[in-house]
């Protein structure tokens, strides 16, 4: 997949997720729909975390090829990077203390902007970053290990859109 059509659709899936979240009502966005599954809030939180890390690192591709050299392989394709994470982790997923949603104290508005600038700062950097480049550079992802970059799009995409049908299957839960 081209650069140009990841980002249409990465642009799409943050939408798809801001606009989700945006619609639950505040006296449902902070309240788990049971105790062991995230909030909307801190579904949104989570993905935050996830992405802001990438925001720093696309901006420094130097910092990629000093800590984790070039790749050696060509990048799989989406299907088959979401087919290596769901063999990985299953279809209940993982979650890592690094992208743990945190001591949620921000108010809803100031949560889903604050995802909303993240999200599209993100998107300034991929595109600045050449076909070549998104196969070269690698990062390691905390449960999948070592992907090019062109992959860690295919993750975030996938990634997002999970989360935003967590969200849809909360805002039409009964309950708070």
């Amino acid at each position: 997949m081209t650069q140009k059509k990841i980002i249409e659709k990465l642009h799409r899936a943050f939408t798809e997720f801001e606009t989700a979240a945006d619609l639950v009502p505040e006296s449902k966005f902070f309240h788990r729909p049971v105790p062991d599954k995230w909030s909307v809030a801190e579904n949104a939180d989570h993905l935050f975390l996830a992405v802001k890390p990438l925001v720093g690192l696309f901006g420094k591709p130097e910092v990629m090829l000093a800590n984790w050299g070039k790749s050696n392989g060509a990048s799989r394709s989406d299907d088959a990077l979401v087919a290596l994470y769901l063999e990985k982790v299953g279809s209940v997923g993982v979650n890592t203390f690094i992208t743990a949603p945190e001591n949620l104290t921000s108010s809803k508005q100031q949560l889903l902007d604050d995802l909303k600038a993240i999200n599209r700062k993100f998107l300034v950097r991929v595109s600045l970053f050449t076909e070549k480049e998104l196969d070269v550079y690698q990062v390691p992802h905390p449960v999948i290990g070592m992907l090019t970059c062109r992959e860690f799009l295919y993750f975030t995409h996938y990634h997002t859109l999970r989360h935003c049908e967590t969200v849809k299957k909360i805002a039409v839960s009964r309950g708070n």
